[in-house]
C-alpha cells in the first residue's frame, strides 16, 4: 500500500510564509484582509497557469511523437496517470500560493514600511559601482533611438508570457522529482524576492528621477501608462489608513524595485535549463539580457536591482534542487 505523500520542504516554507504575510498585513499593516476571498480570487491566475501547463504537456508529447506516434501517445498517458495528475495539481497549488504571498506582501509595503525608501542610496551605490557613470543615463545616450525604445517597451509588456511558458514547459516534465525541484526553486525565488522588497523598499528610478526618463516614457506609452497606474495605486495604499472606505486594492499593483523579479524570473529559467536543454538555456539567457537592458533604460529598475536579481535566481535554483533529494 502506497504511503500518502509527505509535505516537501518548499511547501512547508511556503505555508509558513503565508501565515507570516497574513499576520503582518492584518496586525501590523491593519489591512482588513479577507483571506478566504482573496485566496479564491487566485483561481483566475491558477487557471491561466493550468492552460500553459497543459500546453507544455501537449508540446512535449508532440516532440516525443516525432519518433513515432506511439511514443507521443505513451507520453500523454504517462502525464495523466493518477499519481502524475495529483502532483500536477500540487504544482498548481504551489504556484497559486506563491503568487498570493508575493503579491500581497509587495502591495503592503507602503503600510508596513511607510517612511523608508532606499532609492537615493541605490542610485549612489550603482553610480559608484560604475565609476561615476549612471547606467540608465549612459544606456539612453548610447542608444538614443525612440523606435528602438518602443520595441523594447512592447517586449517588456510580454514578459509574463515568457515566464509562464517556461513554467508550463518545466512543470510538464514526466519526472515528479524534477518538477518538485523546479517548483521549490520557483517558490523560493518569489518568497525571497518579496522579503528582499521588505528589507530594501524602493520605488525605482522612473518615479524618483522622472526628468531622466521623459523621452523614454514618451516612446513607451504602454509602459508609461502602467507606471502611472501603479503610482496612483501606491498613493491609495499610502492613504489607506486615513481613508480605507471605498478603497479598491489590487494585489497585482504593488511597486518595488530591489531586486528586479523580471530579471530574476527569466534568469531562474535560464539556470534551471542549463543542464536540461541547451536551446532553452540560450533562449532564456538572451531574454534575461534584453529584460535587464530594458529595465534599466526604461527606468523601471536600477542596474543594481538586476545584479541582485541574478544572484537571487542562482541561489533559488540551487536551493530548489538541493531541497529535493535524489532518491
Amino acid at each position: 500500500m502506497r504511503r500518502p505523500p509527505r509535505p516537501r520542504l518548499y511547501e512547508i516554507v511556503l505555508l509558513a510564509d503565508f501565515v507570516a504575510v497574513v499576520l503582518l498585513l492584518r496586525v501590523r499593516a491593519r489591512l482588513g484582509l479577507d483571506v478566504l476571498r482573496t485566496l479564491l480570487d487566485m483561481g483566475e491566475f491558477v487557471t491561466f497557469a493550468a492552460l500553459f501547463l497543459l500546453g507544455g504537456i501537449a508540446l512535449r508529447a508532440l516532440f516525443a511523437a516525432r519518433r513515432g506516434w506511439r511514443r507521443g501517445a505513451a507520453r500523454l498517458r504517462a502525464s495523466f496517470r493518477p499519481r502524475s495528475v495529483f502532483d500536477l495539481l500540487r504544482f498548481l497549488a504551489a504556484l497559486g500560493l506563491t503568487s498570493y504571498v508575493y503579491s500581497w506582501l509587495k502591495l503592503g509595503l507602503p503600510l508596513l514600511r511607510p517612511d523608508v525608501l532606499y532609492d537615493a542610496g541605490l542610485f549612489r551605490l550603482e553610480t559608484a559601482l560604475h565609476f561615476g557613470v549612471n547606467p540608465g543615463r549612459f544606456l539612453q545616450s548610447l542608444f538614443p533611438y525612440p523606435a528602438f525604445w518602443r520595441v523594447l517597451g512592447g517586449y517588456y509588456g510580454a514578459f509574463i508570457l515568457t515566464v509562464i511558458t517556461g513554467v508550463g514547459w518545466f512543470g510538464a516534465a514526466l519526472s515528479i522529482r524534477d518538477r518538485a525541484r523546479f517548483a521549490a526553486g520557483f517558490s523560493f525565488l518569489w518568497i525571497l524576492g518579496s522579503w528582499f522588497y521588505f528589507a530594501v523598499p524602493s520605488l525605482g528610478p522612473c518615479y524618483v528621477l522622472t526628468d531622466d526618463y521623459t523621452e523614454v516614457r514618451a516612446a513607451m506609452p504602454e509602459q508609461s501608462a502602467t507606471m502611472n497606474l501603479l503610482f496612483a495605486h501606491y498613493g491609495r495604499m499610502r492613504a489607506f489608513r486615513r481613508h480605507p472606505e471605498g478603497t479598491d486594492l489590487s494585489p497585482y499593483l504593488g511597486i518595488a524595485a530591489m531586486p528586479s523579479l523580471h530579471v530574476a524570473a527569466q534568469a531562474f529559467l535560464m539556470f534551471f535549463a542549463r543542464k536540461r536543454s541547451r536551446v532553452l538555456f540560450l533562449l532564456y539567457a538572451v531574454l534575461t539580457a534584453v529584460t535587464f537592458f530594458t529595465a534599466v533604460v526604461s527606468g523601471w529598475h536600477y542596474a543594481i536591482d538586476g545584479y541582485a536579481a541574478l544572484l537571487l535566481a542562482w541561489v533559488a535554483c540551487a536551493a530548489g534542487s538541493r531541497s529535493v533529494p535524489s532518491a
